[in-house]
C-alpha cells in the first residue's frame, strides 16, 4: 500500500488546472474510442482551443469531422496531424491514416492529382495496403493512364487475390487496352470472388459480342439483367442485338422496357416506333413516332450516335472502306450497329460496302432496314431502285426510283432516273 495515496491525484489535479486542455482531451479520446463521434469532436475541439497540439489528437478530431461530413475542417486538422506526426512519430498508424483520409477528401473534391499525392504518401508508409493501391489505380484510370492503373491493380490482386472489385477493375482496364481474352479472365475471376452485380456480366457480354459470339453475348446480358434487373446498358445491348438479328419480337420487349424506363427520351420512343413498323404494327408505330416528335420536334438524336464507341468504329471503318478493305470495314460497321442500330450513316455505309464487295443481296437488306428507320431517306431509295433495276425487278425498281424523284425533284440525276423509268415500260 502506498504511503501517500493522494499525492499523485493532487499532482494531476494541479497539472490539469494549469493545462486545461488535458481533461477535455482525455474525455474526448474516451468518446472517440467508444465511437461517440459528436461528443468526441466537442471535447477534442475544446482541447485544441486550450492548447493541445498533439498529432494524435488532431487526427482523431479530423476523423470526427470527416465522419460528420465537415470535410473542410477535417482537411485542416488532418493536414496538421500529418505534419506533426511526420516529424514526431512517423511510424504511428495515425500518420498513415491521416494521409489516407486527406487523399479521400481530395478525391471527393475531384482534385485527383492532390489525392494521388497523399495516397502515394500513405503507400510509402505502408506499401502493402490493398485498399490504397486500389484507390490509386482507380484515380489513374480516371486520368486515362491505363497501363499505370493496371500495374497498380495488379499489386492489389497480388496482395488480395480474392478481391472481386480489383479483378473487375482489371477487367475494365484490359478491355480498354484491347486485351479481350485477358479481360474475360479477370471478369470471371471477379464473379467467382463475389462481384456478382450486373456490370461484370454486361462486360462479358460485350466481349462475346466483340468476338462475334452473339449467342454467348445474349446469355451474359440476360445474366446481367437477372443480377440487376434495371441494368440500363444490358437492356440496350439486348434490344440492339435482337434487332440486328432481326428478332423483332424479342427486340420489342426490351425497347418497350426502355421506353418505360426513360419515358421522356425521344430516342427511345422513335426506336420503338421503328420496331413496331417492322412488325407491321402501324398504329402503335405512329403513336410512338408522334410521341418522339413531341419530345424532340426536330428528331435531333437521329444525327447523333448513341454508343460512345460508334464514332471511333465509324471513322476507322470508313477509312478501311476507302482503302477497299471491305471485309474489315464491314466488321467494324456491324460492331457500330450493335451499339446503335438506328444511326443512319453507319447502316448506309454498310450497305454501300456490301454492294462494293459484290454482296448485293446483303446490300439490299441493309437499304431496306434503313428505310424502316427513315422511310424518306432518299439515297436509299435511289440505290435500291438501281439494284432492283439490275436484278430486273421492275415494279420494285420503279417504286423506289419514283419515290426518290418525289423526295429529290431537283436532283442532278433526274435525267438518268427518267431514262431508267422509261426503260421500265410505262413506269
Amino acid at each position: 500500500m502506498r504511503r501517500h495515496p493522494d499525492v499523485s491525484w493532487k499532482y494531476l489535479a494541479r497539472w490539469e488546472q494549469e493545462h486545461q486542455w488535458l481533461t477535455p482531451a482525455r474525455i474526448g479520446k474516451l468518446h472517440f474510442q467508444k465511437h461517440e463521434v459528436g461528443l468526441a469532436r466537442q471535447k477534442l475541439e475544446i482541447a485544441v482551443k486550450e492548447g493541445a497540439a498533439d498529432g494524435r489528437l488532431l487526427y482523431e478530431l479530423g476523423y470526427c469531422c470527416r465522419v460528420q461530413g465537415d470535410n473542410d475542417q477535417a482537411l485542416e486538422y488532418l493536414s496538421q496531424a500529418a505534419e506533426k506526426l511526420a516529424r514526431d512519430d512517423p511510424g504511428h498508424i495515425y500518420h498513415f491514416n491521416s494521409e489516407y483520409l486527406i487523399g479521400a477528401i481530395f478525391e471527393d473534391k475531384n482534385e485527383v492529382a492532390r489525392a494521388l499525392t497523399h495516397y502515394e504518401n500513405g503507400l510509402r508508409l505502408r506499401p502493402d495496403t490493398p485498399p490504397l493501391h486500389y484507390r490509386k489505380a482507380y484515380l489513374l484510370h480516371q486520368q486515362g493512364k491505363i497501363e499505370s492503373s493496371l500495374a497498380e491493380i495488379t499489386k492489389v490482386l497480388a496482395l488480395a487475390p480474392n478481391s472481386g472489385a480489383a479483378a473487375y477493375l482489371a477487367g475494365i482496364l484490359s478491355i480498354e487496352r484491347g486485351d479481350l481474352p485477358g479481360a474475360r479472365i479477370y471478369l470471371l475471376q471477379a464473379i467467382e470472388n463475389g462481384e456478382t452485380g450486373g456490370a461484370a456480366y454486361y462486360c462479358l457480354g460485350f466481349i462475346a459480342s466483340a468476338e462475334g459470339s452473339n449467342e454467348e453475348s445474349i446469355e451474359y446480358y440476360l445474366k446481367a439483367l437477372l443480377a440487376e434487373p434495371g441494368h440500363r446498358e444490358a437492356m440496350i445491348a439486348l434490344a440492339n442485338l435482337y434487332y440486328e438479328e432481326d428478332n423483332l419480337s424479342e427486340a420489342r420487349k426490351y425497347y418497350e422496357a426502355l421506353v418505360e424506363k426513360e419515358p421522356s427520351s425521344g430516342r427511345r420512343h422513335y426506336n420503338l416506333a421503328v420496331v413496331y413498323r417492322g412488325l407491321e404494327m402501324d398504329e402503335k408505330a405512329d403513336a410512338e413516332l408522334a410521341e418522339a416528335r413531341r419530345l424532340d420536334p426536330d428528331l435531333q438524336f437521329l444525327t447523333r450516335a448513341e454508343g460512345e464507341d460508334v464514332p471511333e468504329y465509324f471513322a476507322e471503318a470508313a477509312r478501311l472502306q476507302q482503302g477497299k478493305k471491305y471485309r474489315e470495314a464491314i466488321d467494324l460497321y456491324r460492331r457500330a450497329l450493335l451499339a446503335d442500330p438506328f444511326y443512319i450513316p453507319t447502316r448506309y455505309n454498310l450497305a454501300i460496302a456490301y454492294n462494293e464487295k459484290g454482296e448485293r443481296t446483303r446490300a439490299i437488306r441493309q437499304y431496306s432496314r434503313l428505310l424502316r428507320i427513315d422511310p424518306n431517306f432518299a439515297p436509299a431509295h435511289l440505290n435500291l431502285g438501281i439494284l432492283a433495276y439490275e436484278k430486273k425487278e421492275r415494279r420494285i425498281s420503279a417504286f423506289h426510283l419514283r419515290k426518290y424523284l418525289s423526295l429529290e425533284p431537283d436532283s442532278p440525276r433526274t435525267d438518268l432516273i427518267q431514262r431508267y423509268l422509261h426503260d421500265l415500260r410505262g413506269w
